[in-house]
């Protein structure tokens, strides 16, 4: 149990306190953010009675700490869901030009009503109705609220940016200032409520008095870890709360104050702790854990440091990104009692699937591959370079077979989880299939030639395909005898 026990630590560490360990940001690092000051007598009512509008603006996405709060924002329950726990929409990324904006927001022909694929027909009907069905908003208020969007939207179109991702936030317009929906106490009642519902067990134990799972302690108010972690659903047999669904909470149950430090647990991994562009369209998370207590002064002086060493602002080479150094500076971590958990998974609606999970990395052993990378390159592409990292490697291996796979997708998908398996042997300290890559490569180079229309591109990829079998020979061979 090392990456729950991981995770929980991180939420006991620094997850925070009240609703703080149930919130994320509602984007990641960058975007915009489409305000919409809601005209209401009184932001401090139970009731907000919205008469409209007042003002759109557009400003930059705060990443900051403080902000998490103002926000507000939790993930839907479900793609399908017809309610938000926070009056936030996802827009993604809007188009190039004024009226292709237009459209993308009230539909090719502007009726909105009748689009069910515009953007205002799923703020009005799946985000703003709960508001007035919970009777948090007045009777009204979603259509004076839609009203005022079509008339004033047009302030705006022309500073949406499409290379970044926005979203529309809707607050309260106080003094001509913007009060986000952490800050209106209807809003927070509401996503109250609705936490509530949604944290709540099925009653599946039926007043029995089950132990938490994680702490140990003895609880009738119990809950599944999927409310943490959509990977564990019921039907995953390798992964708890296990295999019957009317069982599900109690087959790897927690209590509310376990519950709270996953979830800041994981918000805390995934702000500080993950990386999204390693493995192409996949999120990996690192997860350190200390070898005995982690309360510790060391142990927190540690995880700033790792989080420090992994923000652009702390590289020491002006050209470097975080996300090319991300195993290197975990590499780094060396003699500091440290070990690393590792989750690889990808998003698919509202799933998130588990491609890897390797626990109890010690930094030791990244450091040993990094090592064995950086003599192979040495040795094939000479010493100036830049492609000594770890990072360079993993991210190579993932390149290099998508190229030998080809076009076909279902060919891309077996050649993907091959790399998969390579990398999580790698982390595990077992034995590379030296064997079995060589006789993939040799029988798909023949097509990579064949389908390429680059030659350049062809011979740099059976170079990175030498360097890989050489390197994992060198893993092989010297493995055991170095490896702490």
């Amino acid at each position: 149990m090392g990456f729950l026990q991981a995770i929980w630590a991180l939420g006991d560490l620094g997850g925070g306190e009240g609703l703080e360990p149930y919130l994320k940001f509602p984007l990641e690092k960058e975007g915009r953010v489409i305000r919409v000051y809601l005209d209401v007598p009184d932001p401090e009512a139970e009731v907000l009675d919205v008469r409209g509008v007042a003002r759109i603006d557009v400003a930059h996405f705060q990443p900051e700490p403080e902000m998490k709060l103002k926000y507000l924002y939790r993930d839907r329950v479900g793609s399908a869901s017809t309610w938000g726990f926070t009056p936030i929409h996802k827009l993604g990324k809007p188009k190039a030009g004024r009226d292709k904006n237009r459209e993308y927001l009230l539909g090719k022909k502007g009726d909105w009503r009748r689009d069910k694929d515009s953007h205002f027909f799923k703020i009005r009907n799946k985000l703003l109705l709960e508001y007035e069905a919970t009777g948090t908003l007045t009777s009204g208020s979603a259509d004076r609220i839609m009203a005022g969007l079509e008339q004033k939207i047009e302030a705006v179109l022309d500073d949406l940016d499409p290379k970044q991702s926005h979203i529309v936030i809707f607050g309260a317009a106080k003094g001509g200032n913007f009060l986000y929906p952490g800050e209106i106490p209807a809003f927070v009642a509401y996503f109250r409520r609705k936490l509530a519902e949604a944290l709540q067990g099925r009653g599946c134990n039926k007043g029995e008095r089950l132990v938490c799972a994680i702490c140990g302690k003895a609880s009738g108010d119990l809950t599944g870890l999927k409310k943490v972690f959509k990977f564990s659903t019921d039907d995953k047999v390798n992964f708890a709360p296990g295999l019957e669904k009317e069982r599900a909470e109690a087959s790897f149950p927690i209590c509310q104050s376990c519950l709270e430090k996953m979830s800041g647990g994981r918000e805390h991994t995934e702000r500080k702790l993950a990386n999204a562009s390693i493995l192409p369209g996949m999120r990996l998370w690192a997860i350190p854990e200390a070898v005995g207590e982690a309360r510790t002064p060391i142990f927190t002086a540690l995880l700033k440091n790792i989080e420090a060493n992994l923000e652009d602002e702390h590289l020491q080479s002006p050209g470097e990104k975080r996300e090319e150094r991300f195993f290197t500076q975990l590499a780094r971590q060396g003699d500091t009692g440290l070990a690393f958990h590792f989750v690889c998974w990808e998003r698919n609606n509202a799933q998130e699937l588990v491609h890897l999970m390797v626990e109890d990395v010690p930094p030791e052993r990244l450091a040993f591959l990094e090592a064995r990378w950086s003599e192979t390159v040495r040795c094939l592409f000479g010493w100036d370079n830049d492609l000594r990292s770890l990072d360079s490697a993993i991210r190579s291996l993932y390149v290099t077979l998508s190229r030998f796979a080809g076009k076909s997708e279902a060919d891309r998908q077996v050649f993907r989880d091959f790399a998969l398996k390579v990398i999580s042997r790698m982390l595990q300290g077992e034995k590379l299939p030296v064997a079995a890559y060589k006789k993939i490569i040799n029988a798909r180079t023949g097509k990579l030639i064949f389908e390429s229309d680059s030659w350049s591109s062809v011979k740099e990829s059976i170079l990175f395909a030498h360097a890989w079998a050489e390197f994992m020979i060198r893993v092989n061979d010297r493995g055991e005898d170095n490896e702490a």
